[in-house]
């Protein structure tokens, strides 16, 4: 579970910006549940979901460029969750799939 745990290149954890946006919402239980349910809240509800905010330009899949944007779509929005949830401790990662159609 280690490498779940590490900072990398597009799950961030250790960015300035995703300490301090994990720091704010992940509440004040140090119950590991509480605070995963708390940072997906956050995610959801304080990054804008845009579609149309999709690049090429791998900077924008980090999860510390989501909070720099203030916007993003699932993939960016799915790394600042679990970078959040590496910094408090939590193991994370993100699974993909194909969707068809969601627009």
């Amino acid at each position: 579970m280690q490498s779940y745990l590490q900072s990398g290149r597009f799950i961030d954890s250790d960015h300035p910006l995703v300490i301090q946006f994990a720091e704010t919402w992940r509440g004040a239980s140090r119950d590991p549940r509480e605070q995963a349910v708390n940072l997906y809240y956050a995610v959801r509800e304080q990054i804008r979901y845009n579609p149309y905010s999709f690049s090429r330009d791998p900077e924008t899949l980090q999860a510390s460029h989501a909070l720099l944007a203030g916007e993003s779509y699932c993939v960016p929005k799915a790394l600042l969750l679990a970078a959040c949830a590496r910094h408090c401790g939590i193991p994370a990662r993100i699974g993909l799939a194909d969707v068809r159609n969601h627009l």
